[in-house]
């Protein structure tokens, strides 16, 4: 049985992460380039093409009240979505809703592990720990990483 594929992105350096970050976004841009056609086709299936006739080639009068409206409605959905933003800013501006783990003593991780005191203590001390596990999932042994 093949192990699991685990990607220390953090362990590489930072032109190793451009690179891939780069080589991801050349990909996905090429895959929604070939998919350009099909959704072109599909708009004008619906209808795209009826109304930016009728909108623009034809001969139509603009309504003034649309000339009006429009930038109406634009200004106070912009004044919605600002003053929104604003009172959501004033409301948790000091609310630091994080709150601190408690601590766990090494009794509590043997038993919810069922593992020796000497291990919980190196699970505990550790900051990368790798655990070995027995066929029922229990740990049985510990390596420090660093």
């Amino acid at each position: 049985m093949k192990p699991p594929i685990i990607d220390h992105t953090p362990t590489r350096g930072p032109g190793k992460r451009l690179a891939s970050g780069a080589l991801t976004a050349a990909a996905w841009s090429v895959y929604v380039w070939l998919w350009v056609p099909l959704i072109t086709a599909i708009a004008w299936f619906v209808g795209v093409r009826t109304v930016y006739l009728r909108l623009y080639l034809y001969d139509n009068e603009i309504d003034p009240f649309l000339l009006a409206a429009l930038p109406l409605i634009a200004l106070i959905c912009g004044a919605l979505l600002i003053g929104w933003a604003e009172y959501n800013r004033a409301r948790f501006a000091n609310a630091d809703r994080r709150r601190r783990r408690e601590n766990v003593d090494d009794e509590q991780v043997r038993v919810a592990l069922g593992a020796t005191s000497a291990l919980a203590a190196k699970l505990r001390d550790g900051r990368i720990v790798q655990v070995a596990l027995d066929d029922d999932a229990r740990p049985v042994a510990a390596t420090s990483g660093s």
